[in-house]
């Protein structure tokens, strides 16, 4: 009987999450111009460390990043004044900011504990944008733009391997996965209560 209590619980958890997705998923859409608005000045401070040389400036247009280098563009228009720029869709790499905060409002726990929680997890879902936006602008810049612009990076094969490895990790891996890794660190205790078990094991 407790088993199915447990079991329910789970379920009842995971359902509340599958009802506030929506919803955070249609305020996340709203308040990505702010989101993508940070997203652009941290990126823009990494990248001036690693490549300052090819990238100049990290702009927002349309809820869309424009990375603006030095290099002459084929075609002149009124987007990129005779500057090579390409796009970067910065939103697919922040959608675990939304799954984050509805795993956060599913949780049975304190307002200011929650809010505490939702001030480092987003931050750090931030960061997780950050990362994909550098590696998506350092494998346009390595594999895309010509050996012209590659050759100016002055990349090894070892460090274009690395870009490649990171560029994956931050498109296919740590958008879903870390807003997840971030609720079972902060809520351990509630997942003991939610699968007694998973504790059990846990201990043996």
């Amino acid at each position: 009987m407790s088993n199915n209590n447990e079991m329910m619980s789970v379920k009842g958890f995971l359902l509340k999450i599958l009802i506030w997705l929506p919803i955070t998923f249609v305020v996340w859409y709203f308040i990505t111009p702010i989101i993508l608005y940070l997203v652009s000045v941290l990126a823009k401070a990494v990248l001036t460390i690693l490549v300052s040389q090819t990238v100049v400036d990290v702009d927002v247009y349309e809820r869309v990043l424009h990375i603006v280098t030095p290099f002459a563009a084929e075609k002149s228009n009124d987007v990129n004044n005779g500057q090579l720029v390409f796009a970067i869709n910065a939103m697919k790499y922040g959608y675990g900011i939304a799954l984050f905060i509805a795993m956060l409002l599913a949780t049975p726990d304190k307002l200011g504990n929650k809010l505490q929680n939702l001030y480092i997890g987003v931050l750090i879902l931030l960061l997780v944008q950050v990362w994909g936006v550098t590696f998506d602008t350092l494998q346009t810049l390595t594999f895309k733009l010509g050996m012209g612009v590659a050759e100016t990076l002055g990349t090894t094969p070892f460090i274009r391997e690395l870009i490649a490895l990171g560029y994956q990790l931050g498109y296919l891996i740590l958008p879903a996965i870390a807003p997840i890794l971030l609720w079972f660190a902060m809520y351990q205790n509630h997942l003991i209560k939610l699968a007694p078990k998973f504790a059990k094991t846990k201990k043996s």
